[in-house]
């Protein structure tokens, strides 16, 4: 598997066929641009908790509608910033359109004594958090870095980097609370 993304070569002609419904029945089958690969490395440097099915679905739309009013766009950058674009889509829906039994909750309820409603809420709030909240729980939490080596890698405190991490924690103990369905 290759470190970092790139669509087959020839991408473009994918994104030619005119209307968007078209453009869309060239692009889901194989994923030739390889949004899979890509909404995962996305999501992960964007230190967000997304069902990535979910994104890809979202990312097939918004590109398929730009191509088809756009034409196909001129670098694969496009692309990237359609896949972030598709993220952070995700993430402002929250919970609205949210399947609270889809594999990604499945996943990571595994081995949690947290109801699906909770954990969806409990996601919500993590994805909610300032950039730098969020990529200290990655870190410290997902991760499990050793908070030194994490602290120095951001640049901060490991007081800092601990506090938070801290304050991602309690928005989603928070949010599992909030929901009555622990």
């Amino acid at each position: 598997m290759r470190d970092r993304w790139s669509p087959v070569p020839s991408w473009r002609r994918y994104l030619r066929v005119g209307q968007a419904e078209e453009i869309l029945r060239q692009i889901i089958p194989g994923d030739p641009l390889r949004l899979r690969f890509l909404a995962a490395a996305r999501i992960t440097a964007a230190a967000r908790l997304l069902d990535v099915d979910r994104v890809v679905v979202r990312a097939m739309a918004r590109i398929s509608h730009g191509a088809a009013l756009l034409g196909p766009p001129s670098s694969e950058q496009w692309l990237v910033e359609e896949m972030d674009q598709a993220i952070e889509d995700v993430v402002e829906d929250g919970l609205v359109g949210a399947d609270v039994s889809c594999s990604f909750l499945d996943a990571l309820a595994q081995g949690a004594e947290v109801k699906h409603e909770a954990l969806a809420r409990s996601c919500v709030a993590f994805n909610r958090r300032s950039r730098d909240e969020r990529v200290a729980f990655w870190s410290l939490m997902l991760a499990a870095e050793p908070l030194d080596e994490a602290s120095r890698r951001h640049g901060v405190s490991p007081t800092e980097l601990a506090q938070r991490s801290k304050r991602v924690l309690s928005a989603m103990l928070r949010a599992v609370a909030e929901s009555g369905a622990a």
